[in-house]
């Protein structure tokens, strides 16, 4: 029973007991004058409406009519912000669209929020927190916050009203798609869906108020009549399916929170918003970074235990060995900690019996699952005034095993005679020790450093892939594949984000002294943008490993053809079907793919630093001329007929799959239907090399670059060596050998014919690709021997040119080629 419950049901008793007393004694005239005068005690108007209600006092209180389903919120505090997020309490389960359990809108979405009363309404209203002053003055505040709009998130009309707060009908609210689920699915390209009300309803058992939280869960059911093949696929009955979402409603935290500034060359996930309190000397704009509030109980001390550590749970649904792997690899961090005077500052338990994930007291470690592989991820919630980080959500996706064991098992057949002795349960859980470790940096506050692979595994926050090599006898060398604990990196992000200082001075001169030390130490970040295919610093690259990215792609190629000579059955398991060696083949055959990326950036390259005024570092500096050829060199090779080859008793090996077994999630599609193809690997690998060699911005840098210094390679080179290395190479007399030559040719001219037409280019690159198309007709038409394959081959290709030249009309590009998923990478 509730509070007010209770209240009530004390007047009543008191009512009772004084009717009783009346009945039974005497009263005096002036006493029953008095009685008449006295009105008797009205019972309180909300206890009365939600009389019978499932009521829970807390930070809100909420009333659940079970009668009506129908929920109703207790406001008692109007004008007062606190804090509200919602997510996705259940998942599609799909990797299109990412609406995945325990998903949050958007990274930054809670809202500072609060209730206003206007005439018989109570609205929700969302403040807004990127414009703002950060002054005492308060009219400077004002002249902000009037140039800006607030958002309305909902009315409520008032139901009952009390001398403590009003009563407000709610359910309108939580069983409308707020999430935005249809947008979602509509952007997907899966069609219109609409919540069905009928068929949605409040989640009582899920909603729950505390002390400090209110917790409500709702289920919305969307429908459509056309549903697509993926909703199909993934729900019990595609035209109707029902996810949870969850509200919380959270109050601010207490006052004392210590912001602290971002710094461009540490690494820290922030905050960013306008203050207008800035003087002209500014730019109008501050960025604070995230962390959580972590003190000493002992200030004095140079190393202490905190008032409170940072604790993550893991749910129960999580089993082993990733249960273990996950605490092992979580709890690396405290090693940084303790270099930033905290001992014991970061736990990871058990979720309590009965607790919900969803609950904003507890951070979580969530075991998701989809019908395909996508990246895991590390939402949370911050208070969007500080950067102050109040909840996290780490959700640990499951392919990413299946995957490794793919890896470990294509390597298999090379492993003979290997010292290391590495079982494929220790492969797979020493990439899930760094995977856990990785998704809590996020966590933690911390962003990627995709130049750390590059500085000898310097962070837990860059990709770290298994090393492999060979050793001096040219056989596999695993004795390096598993390399456990932090980098100097990640104690800089810890030291940086949490040392506690005694003074804003300190604090100030402190930081500085943290960042100077670590760039005397050969510090470097780079994050995501600098890391995708467009780049300009090979080093800054997912997947990558070693402090050469020359010498990684080398090393990459050598294991790679190690491994496809000694691929064979023993890649599958005795009673495993035989087709499943397609998997295990892929991860073989794109096993150079990340290197072969890296080093493409050494074309159109500039290697460059997040530098500030005064601090020593190199803001930039041009690649050698020696160094871009050897990397144009290397790329160009892996275009090559034999580079691009399956063993054609490997291919020969590979059935389609066997009944039951056709999963609709495999790697690569094959243009040949059932049956393996390497030509459609081929297709793949030589689209993604040109691709990346043609980008439209590395264009634009190769045409800069080689004006600034004409020593560097410029487009017009590389367009040049591409078609001597395929259009104008030496015929191939082998079958095989000569549809892999037309392959590399058709993936060129594909990449000639994108950059000439896309309009996005820079017009000089437009003219260098069609240049080089005028160029290749040209030669086309010299020839007339070879094969009915190569005549039709060339005759198509001189149709498009012609084509292309008089029209402008781009041919279909890229027909038949199947994308390597980016997502299906090294373990």
């Amino acid at each position: 029973m509730d509070f007010r419950s209770m209240r009530s049901l004390i007047l009543t008793l008191l009512l009772t007991s004084a009717a009783v007393a009346e009945a039974t004694e005497s009263i005096s005239l002036d006493e029953a004058s008095r009685i008449q005068r006295d009105p008797a005690p009205q019972l309180d108007p909300i206890a009365e409406r939600t009389a019978g209600m499932v009521s829970q006092d807390g930070f809100i209180p909420v009333h659940y009519d079970e009668a009506s389903g129908r929920l109703f919120l207790e406001v008692t505090r109007l004008d007062e912000d606190f804090l509200y997020a919602h997510a996705l309490a259940t998942g599609l389960g799909s990797i299109r669209p990412r609406l995945d359990r325990g998903t949050i809108y958007y990274e930054g979405s809670e809202a500072l929020v609060r209730f206003e009363r206007h005439g018989p309404r109570i609205m929700l209203v969302k403040r807004n927190t990127g414009y703002r002053a950060q002054t005492d003055n308060e009219a400077l505040r004002r002249t902000v916050e009037e140039s800006f709009p607030t958002s309305v998130l909902a009315a409520f009309t008032i139901d009952t009203q009390s001398d403590d707060g009003f009563l407000v009908d709610a359910t309108e609210l939580f069983l409308t798609d707020i999430f935005g689920v249809r947008g979602d699915l509509r952007a997907a390209g899966l069609g219109e869906t609409q919540v069905d009300r009928e068929r949605s309803y409040i989640l009582a058992e899920k909603t729950k108020a505390f002390p400090k939280n209110t917790e409500i869960r709702a289920v919305l059911t969307f429908a459509t009549d056309e549903p697509a093949e993926l909703l199909r696929t993934m729900a019990p009955d595609g035209r109707t399916f029902a996810l949870q979402q969850h509200h919380s409603f959270v109050e601010l935290p207490d006052p004392g929170f210590q912001t602290r500034q971002l710094d461009p060359r540490v690494g820290s996930r922030h905050i960013d918003f306008w203050d207008f309190a800035q003087g002209f000397d500014g730019e109008y704009r501050d960025r604070l970074i995230w962390r959580w509030r972590l003190e000493k109980a002992e200030p004095a001390a140079e190393i202490s235990d905190p008032v409170e550590p940072i604790v993550f749970y893991m749910e129960p649904g999580i089993p082993e060995p990733y249960r273990t792997a996950f605490r092992e690899g979580g709890m690396w961090w405290n090693e940084a900690f303790e270099a930033a005077g905290f001992r014991n500052a970061f736990e990871i338990r058990d979720l309590p019996e009965g607790v919900d994930p969803m609950d904003a007291r507890y951070n979580v470690i969530l075991w998701v699952h989809l019908a395909g592989q996508q990246p895991s991820t590390a939402p949370s919630y911050k208070d969007p005034r500080t950067g102050e980080i109040i909840k996290a959500i780490v959700r640990m996706e499951s392919h990413r095993s299946l995957h490794s064991y793919n890896f470990y098992a294509g390597m298999r057949p090379a492993m003979r005679g290997d010292p290391t002795d590495v079982d494929a349960e220790e492969f797979a859980m020493s990439a899930r020790r760094w995977h856990a470790a990785h998704e809590l940096g996020h966590a933690l506050g911390f962003e990627h450093n995709f130049i750390a692979g590059a500085m000898d595994n310097a962070s837990i926050m860059d990709y770290r892939p298994a090393w492999i090599g060979l050793d001096s006898e040219g056989r596999l060398d695993l004795s390096q594949a598993l390399r456990d604990g932090l980098g100097a990196h990640d104690t800089l992000l810890v030291r940086y984000t949490y040392t506690q200082f005694d003074s804003p001075e300190a604090e100030s001169a402190g930081l500085e002294e943290i960042v100077n030390d670590a760039l005397v130490g050969g510090h470097r970040l780079l994050t995501g943008r600098d890391a995708g295919p467009a780049g300009s610093v090979p080093g800054a690259h997912r997947w990558v490993s070693g402090t050469d990215m020359l010498e990684s792609l080398e090393r990459g190629i050598a294991v790679r053809r190690l491994l496809l000579e000694n691929f064979n059955e023993e890649a599958v398991e005795i009673g495993e079907p035989m087709s499943f060696l397609a998997e295990r083949l892929a991860h073989i055959y794109v096993h150079h793919r990340f290197p072969l990326d890296a080093a493409t950036k050494f074309l159109g390259g500039l290697d460059y630093t997040y530098t500030v005024r005064g601090d020593g570092q190199i803001p930039t500096t041009f690649f050698s001329p020696d160094e871009q050829k050897r990397a144009l060199d290397l790329v160009l090779s892996a275009l090559a007929p034999e580079a691009l080859a399956v063993p054609e008793r490997v291919s020969a090996m590979i059935p389609p799959p066997p009944f039951g077994f056709d999963s609709p999630n495999r790697y690569v599609e094959f243009a040949t239907g059932v049956s393996f193809d390497p030509l459609s690997l081929a297709r793949g690998l030589a689209a993604d090399i040109v691709d990346n060699l043609l980008h439209r911005e590395r264009a634009a840098r190769m045409i800069s670059f080689r004006a600034r210094n004409p020593e560097n390679i410029g487009l017009g080179e590389v367009l040049s060596e591409l078609v001597a290395v395929t259009w104008e190479a030496p015929g191939r007399s082998g079958s095989m050998e000569a549809a892999l030559l037309r392959i590399s040719q058709r993936a060129v001219l594909d990449g000639i014919f994108r950059l000439a037409a896309d309009e996005a280019a820079a017009a000089e690159a437009r003219a260098a690709a069609r240049y080089h198309l005028a160029a290749i007709d040209e030669r086309l038409r010299n020839i007339e021997d070879g094969s009915a394959e190569d005549r039709a081959h060339r005759e198509l290709a001189r149709g498009e040119i012609e084509r292309f030249l008089t029209t402008g009309a781009a041919p279909p590009l890229r027909t038949g080629v199947f994308s390597i998923d980016p997502y299906y990478h090294w373990p």
